[in-house]
């Protein structure tokens, strides 16, 4: 990658705008609502009570969203500055969910330095978009005494990171780091590379077996931080897909049952004031629950209808492919995503040696259960395409079976000729240690 500042990738130099842009947006379009929400006001009747209600609450609705459109300004005029002053470094990183104070990352120096803490400044919903699992990788530009910023590798999205105040703070969260064996990680090569750093590699050509192997078995000696692990999912081949854990997850249905129970509470609620009123409101409709009760009855049916319209044909499309009858075995491995907690499978042909270039990879979602780093797999489900693109010979949908359990996708199995197989082995190359330069060769 060409450039000396952070600024001068075109995906940093990109995201950027895209930040300011959604903040000029949010802002305006708050502004506009609240306005809306005053006018309507002033032309309102006094009956019934619940109008003015909605016009006072759209109103303050409106108006948050202006104000935090309006809090992005300043900080995409901050990103540029810190951006355009210093160079993005890839650091391995973990990620902290702490309950009040905000989302934290470790990352580790990539020349052996200190460890750094973090402290994110953003809401944990963004936040979940670039968040890496609990070893990753994330790029950094800023100075570690004052803050800067943080992105997923590629250069965005952007998010402001303070250094942790707290000796205490700072102590748990290098706790979470060495038991991560966050120091035991290898460097990944570096973005933008200065003087003794380890450059990136170049996307001419893909990395071998023997490299996607080394990555994966160096990964795999960070434990996942997971409280208590999960119960082992029922077999795909001997009961019915929505008692599989991941199906169920794939299909959407938590979100409707999640629309489910806040109906029935706030129908009970709203059923509470309405049976047993409070004095002096007796024949008036309780506005706050109806409210509440509309926004869970909304949100139930659009849940069902995301369900009925894309869970249900993507599950009916793997669990198709899973019970294919004719497996192919290839090698295998299996290396962390670039973002988020999901994994990729790296394939390869089932004979060869260290040498052998990917043949294909495969986006997975996390597993429930360990999985070796490299070995072989059975692919099934080679004949089975993804609706959305069958007319014109899309991408085949593919389940890898490991130890006799499967490995569920989050995506299509793309090849590695394929512009989107090519896009995703050029981002996993990415967080790669960097190749040795060969040693020259003595001349006589």
């Amino acid at each position: 990658m060409s450039g000396t500042r952070a600024l001068d990738l075109p995906e940093t130099a990109e995201e950027l705008g895209r930040y300011r842009r959604g903040g000029l947006r949010l802002a305006a379009g708050g502004f506009a609502l609240a306005v809306l929400a005053l006018v309507c006001f002033g032309f309102l009747p006094e009956e019934p009570l619940w109008a003015e209600d909605l016009a006072g609450f759209t109103c303050v609705g409106g108006a948050t969203a202006c104000a935090f459109g309006l809090a992005r300004l300043p900080n995409a005029r901050r990103f540029r500055r810190i951006l355009a002053s210093g160079r993005w470094s890839a650091h391995p990183a973990t990620a902290v969910s702490r309950n009040w104070s905000g989302e934290a990352v470790v990352l580790a120096g990539v020349d052996g330095g200190n460890l750094l803490t973090l402290r994110v400044i953003a809401s944990r919903a963004r936040w979940q978009g670039a968040q890496p699992s609990p070893t990753g990788v994330l790029w950094w530009c800023g100075d570690p005494r004052r803050g800067g910023v943080l992105a997923a590798p590629g250069g965005g999205p952007l998010f402001r990171a303070k250094p942790v105040r707290g000796a205490a703070a700072r102590q748990r969260l290098l706790a979470v780091a060495e038991e991560t064996r966050l120091t035991e990680l290898p460097v990944p090569a570096q973005p933008q590379a200065g003087p003794g750093l380890p450059a990136a590699p170049s996307s001419a050509s893909v990395p071998s077996y023997a490299r996607f192997a080394a990555h994966a078995e160096s990964w795999a000696v960070a434990p996942p931080r997971r409280k208590r692990p999960l119960r082992p999912e029922p077999d795909v081949r001997a009961v019915a897909w929505w008692r599989v854990r991941t199906l169920r997850r794939v299909a959407g249905l938590a979100q409707v049952g999640g629309g489910l129970i806040g109906l029935a509470l706030y129908g009970g609620l709203m059923a509470v004031d309405v049976f047993w009123p409070e004095e002096g409101a007796e024949g008036s409709t309780p506005t706050g629950s109806l409210l509440l009760v509309t926004a869970a009855g909304a949100w139930t049916l659009w849940a069902s209808f995301q369900v009925w319209n894309r869970g249900l044909p993507v599950v009916r499309v793997l669990v198709r492919a899973a019970l294919a009858p004719v497996p192919v075995e290839r090698r295998y491995t299996l290396v962390p995503a670039p973002v988020g907690e999901e994994t990729a499978l790296v394939v390869f042909p089932a004979h060869g040696g260290p040498d052998d270039r990917p043949e294909a990879v495969l986006p997975l979602l996390p597993p429930d259960r360990p999985v070796e780093p490299t070995g072989t797999v059975e692919l099934r489900g080679w004949l089975d395409r993804d609706d959305a693109d069958a007319d014109d010979g899309g991408d085949a949908v593919v389940v890898a079976w490991c130890d006799g359990r499967p490995l569920w996708p989050s995506g299509p199995y793309l090849e590695a000729g394929s512009a989107d197989g090519a896009v995703l082995l050029e981002a996993l190359a990415d967080l790669l240690e960097a190749e040795p330069a060969p040693e020259p060769t003595a001349q006589d």
